[in-house]
């Protein structure tokens, strides 16, 4: 059977079934992070996830929200005031930044040079996205390996109690045992 005959042999279906897994599958979480209800925030909830967004000036490490430090717990405070005044989380993340540095904020900006912590992973399942068209395709193009004249005679000789393959007439045997120049 030609390289051919055995491309055309295949089924259009075997081809196309890991496309149509992979759609599902992006289908499936689009669907679930589109459609997940959620209700408004209330006043405890956006000043809870705006202080997980500060970071503590006195710790090392830790968000305002878990530290306990008298400059953490002041900060929610203040930061509870200014919900209750109206102002929106980003209007409250860019006065901490005004006033302590843009460091003090645990979720960079999507400006500037900050704007690749977010595109990279984009870029990232992008590429990877693309990896596994590129192996699908391969998968889908690679030919089926059957049998040469040569292996059915290789393994008819091992069957037939055989050590190797057929005697070669023409090929010089160095010693008794068939092993040639090997050792």
């Amino acid at each position: 059977m030609t390289a051919g005959a055995t491309r055309s042999a295949r089924s259009p279906v075997r081809r196309w079934v890991p496309w149509v897994a992979m759609a599902v599958v992006i289908v499936a979480v689009l669907s679930v992070a589109t459609f997940t209800t959620r209700s408004a925030p209330t006043a405890q909830d956006r000043v809870n996830t705006i202080s997980t967004t500060i970071k503590c000036p006195v710790c090392a490490g830790e968000s305002v929200a878990v530290s306990n430090a008298p400059a953490s717990l002041e900060i929610r405070k203040e930061i509870a005031e200014q919900v209750q005044q109206g102002q929106t989380d980003e209007q409250i993340r860019a006065y901490y930044a005004a006033r302590y540095g843009e460091a003090i904020l645990l979720t960079p900006s999507a400006e500037g040079i900050n704007a690749l912590v977010w595109i990279l992973p984009v870029v990232a399942l992008a590429l990877a996205l693309a990896g596994l068209a590129i192996a699908f395709r391969r998968w889908s193009l690679t030919e089926d390996s059957s049998a040469t004249d040569a292996d059915r005679a290789l393994v008819a000789s091992a069957l037939a109690g055989g050590s190797g393959p057929p005697a070669d007439p023409e090929s010089p045997v160095d010693d008794d045992h068939g092993e040639g120049s090997s050792r």
